[in-house]
């Protein structure tokens, strides 16, 4: 399909495929690398009780820098600057979304602050999330993960180590 022009509310604006974007955060708390990841809620659209990366979609007027740390407020309650990531991957392959979603990849090494890592917020998370937790890198098998997500958070450490 291609894309096309369509209006709304009085603007022309185009229909076409969708951005949305991830962010792989993580630390060293007792001598291990942790992700920051969440555990998909009942109110979650689709892979419901999988772990992720924060992320969503990208809203109009706003930067996928932005966007990520949106997401990852929303997710985790964590406030991340926008200035403070980097762009790790831009997947532009239709075949690696059921939605042909593009996806922009960030990462960002943050501080382990153990008075404000102790509760995460899920406020105003409508039940999307079910739980947050910085999961250590080595225990990244034992948790059932959102498709090609624990694959992408060992190539992203594999490429660091070289």
């Amino acid at each position: 399909m291609n894309n096309f022009e369509f209006e709304h509310n009085g603007q022309k604006l185009w229909y076409s495929r969708s951005l949305a974007v991830s962010l792989l955060a993580h630390t060293i708390f007792n001598g291990k690398i942790r992700i920051l990841a969440n555990k998909r809620g009942e109110g979650a659209e689709f892979n419901k009780h999988l772990w992720n990366l924060p992320g969503g979609f990208v809203d109009f007027n706003e930067t996928a820098e932005e966007a990520a740390c949106r997401e990852t407020l929303e997710e985790t309650g964590y406030i991340i600057n926008p200035q403070d990531i980097s762009l790790v991957d831009l997947d532009t392959n239709p075949k690696n979304s059921w939605r042909q979603t593009m996806v922009a990849k960030f990462n960002v090494a943050l501080e382990y602050a153990p008075e404000r890592d102790a509760n995460f917020s899920l406020v105003g998370t409508n039940g999307e999330v079910e739980s947050v937790k910085w999961i250590a890198l080595d225990e990244l098998d034992d948790y059932n993960w959102v498709r090609g997500q624990k694959e992408y958070i060992k190539e992203y450490f594999n490429i660091l180590e070289k």
